[in-house]
């Protein structure tokens, strides 16, 4: 079992486009029964449980002598434990939305326009309406009774997209996020819409839960989710269309067009010629802007994009072609399936925000001008002090020949040279530190980014180097993939992209390597060095439930620079649950390597006793 790769996802996705073309009505019906065998197996589970319950009830009713026998064998633990897992296996956990609530009484235009697109539409009841400081909107469905559903409806509005839409064009956001959970259209394809959005957070929920019930639960949707997620993404991709249809209709299309368009060019524009700005300004000043978010709405309303520049921006995106990463298809496809001519929206005189917020408008931004000042504020002087001393240190390094730096100055001086001054004398920088370490990945990177932007192909051949660096990859690989494409080098492109794929799956498969222990791995005696040995034995001394310890080293197959330890431990005193115990140990030893702990009691006394039997004995 295991999540799909890319190619297996393509491929699935392409078998369902071949079936839903072929045969909809079959490929409608396959998709019912795949969505509901997530259902079969919950309820399943359900059953289980009910059946340990309802016969464990019985037994004590119905015979007295058999329930002691139980007890005595300590059956009946072992029955409470299994209901116990299954319980823990049902309860999912799903974070509700935040953000600033707005409520019914205190902004009725927003709330009028919100029932008329519900009723218009049958659409589901909006339960709460949020106001986040990102730019969208959504209606997040959150399950109130866990896995078993009963949805809580929010409707998400972001207020920079308030901001930068005039009202009309809200609408028709709106609509299209409405349209996903119309009554108007398919209620089939509104069902699988929400299905997918809850296996997907289901699987999600168990990734980070440890008990064993939860465990086989997330085998089987680490399995199931994303197998679902993909025979349903056509199905999915032609709700984006009849959402848009939604939008168009109840606005109409050259307006839902323009609010497409609109919100493809707002994003980049809002973050590169206002964010950016703003938070560059921190290099020169200590203390951050006080309102943000007031001045974010002076900023569109007075200084909106050219239309010149619209225009390039949206010719640019127009060049985006539709693709199976995203169940959104492309600008330029949305577009077209709304109108036939090319529509540029007109300049926002009032915004959304100003119209539907009404009197409480500028106590929404102080709102959110306070918040983000708070949140930022920390953050701001950490990036000035950073600053002053960056300056002042390239000041000091000026002052010296460069064979005069130790490694560690050259390199700060290269960086911040790059980031600060003059990205020709940092490569220079880059390429002097280079020579006296060939091997260095930071290096490549920086020496052939520089080479790519001055249209050097042999920047290529340094970039590869930066493949062995999972942080650096996803950069890289657009970096090479991007160079290559504007030379015309398709196949060399694509070749590339695989490369960078495949150096990604290598990364994923060191990662689960070192992330992840089991019985059946290989272990051995470990090789640990005399000082952190000493530092690990303090640390588990300081622990008073610790006794006897056994310390051992994880074989590894693909990535052996760094080591992989693991130790069992004897526990002392009383635990109501042993796992419990290691991890807090666990997180009590607070390392700066990477170490698993098992228990010698409980769940993984077998896994701790082959630990004891090849490890060294440390206390």
């Amino acid at each position: 079992m295991g999540r799909l790769s890319e190619e297996q996802f393509i491929e699935l996705v392409q078998k369902a486009e071949r079936d839903s073309f072929k045969s909809p009505g079959k490929y409608k019906l396959q998709l019912a029964l795949f969505a509901l065998l997530g259902y079969v197996v919950i309820f399943s589970v359900l059953f289980v449980l009910i059946v340990l319950v309802g016969g464990t009830v019985g037994i004590a009713l119905l015979s007295s002598s058999i329930f002691l026998l139980l007890l005595k064998k300590k059956l009946i633990f072992m029955i409470l434990a299994a209901i116990w897992v299954f319980l823990k296996a049902l309860w999912v956990k799903f974070e509700p939305p935040t953000g600033y609530r707005l409520e019914r009484n205190s902004y009725p235009a927003l709330f009028s326009e919100i029932d008329q697109l519900t009723r218009s539409l049958k659409s589901l009841k909006i339960h709460q309406v949020l106001v986040t400081d990102e730019l969208n909107a959504a209606v997040v469905q959150s399950p109130k009774y866990g896995i078993f559903g009963g949805q809580q409806n929010t409707l998400i509005l972001g207020l920079p997209l308030l901001l930068a839409l005039s009202p009309t064009e809200m609408r028709a956001v709106l609509a299209h996020e409405f349209g996903h959970l119309s009554g108007n259209h398919s209620r089939f394809s509104g069902w699988i819409y929400r299905v997918r959005i809850t296996w997907s957070r289901i699987m999600n929920s168990y990734e980070n839960t440890d008990s064993f019930g939860a465990s086989m639960m997330r085998s089987f949707f680490d399995w199931y989710a994303p197998k679902f997620s993909a025979y349903s993404f056509a199905l999915a991709r032609n709700n984006e269309y009849e959402a848009d249809d939604i939008s168009a209709e109840l606005t109409s299309p050259e307006t839902a067009a323009k609010a497409l368009v609109n919100v493809y060019v707002s994003a980049p524009y809002i973050e590169q010629d206002y964010w950016s700005k703003l938070i560059k300004s921190a290099d020169d000043s200590a203390s951050p802007p006080k309102t943000p978010f007031k001045d974010l709405a002076n900023f569109l309303k007075h200084s909106p994009i050219a239309r010149d520049e619209f225009v390039k921006r949206i010719e640019k995106e127009l060049e985006v072609k539709t693709h199976y990463s995203d169940t959104h298809p492309s600008l330029n496809d949305r577009v077209r399936s709304l109108t036939s001519e090319f529509v540029i929206p007109e300049p926002v005189k009032r915004n959304a925000a100003e119209v539907w917020l009404g009197d409480r408008y500028q106590a929404v931004l102080t709102h959110f001008d306070k918040k983000w000042y708070e949140d930022n504020r920390q953050a701001w002087k950490n990036r000035y002090d950073y600053v002053q001393n960056a300056r002042a240190s390239i000041v000091d390094f000026k002052s010296k020949q460069p064979d005069e730096l130790t490694d560690d100055e050259l390199w700060e001086y290269a960086s911040y040279t790059n980031e600060f001054e003059d990205a020709e004398v940092a490569y220079s920088l880059f390429s002097l530190y280079q020579k006296g370490h060939p091997d260095s990945i930071g290096a490549a990177y920086y020496v052939g980014k520089y080479l790519l932007n001055n249209n050097r192909p042999e920047g290529l051949s340094q970039l590869r180097v930066a493949f062995r660096s999972p942080n650096l990859l996803t950069e890289v690989a657009n970096l090479g993939y991007s160079f290559l494409i504007e030379q015309g080098e398709q196949d060399k492109a694509e070749k590339w992209w695989q490369d960078a794929a495949d150096a990604y799956k290598f990364h994923q498969e060191v990662y689960e390597e070192r992330e992840n222990i089991s019985i059946d791995d290989n272990f051995r005696w470990p090789e640990i060095g005399d000082e952190t040995l000493a530092h690990l034995k303090k640390r588990l001394k300081s622990q008073k439930n610790v006794g006897s310890v056994w310390l051992a080293e994880k074989v590894l197959k693909l990535d052996t620079s760094v080591p992989v330890y693991i130790i069992a431990f004897s526990p002392k005193g009383f635990f109501t649950r042993t796992d419990n115990a290691a991890q807090k140990v666990a997180n009590a030893l607070n390392l700066d390597f990477p170490i698993f702990v098992v228990c010698l009691k409980g769940d993984s006394k077998k896994f701790g006793k082959k630990i004891r039997a090849i490890g060294k004995r440390i206390l």
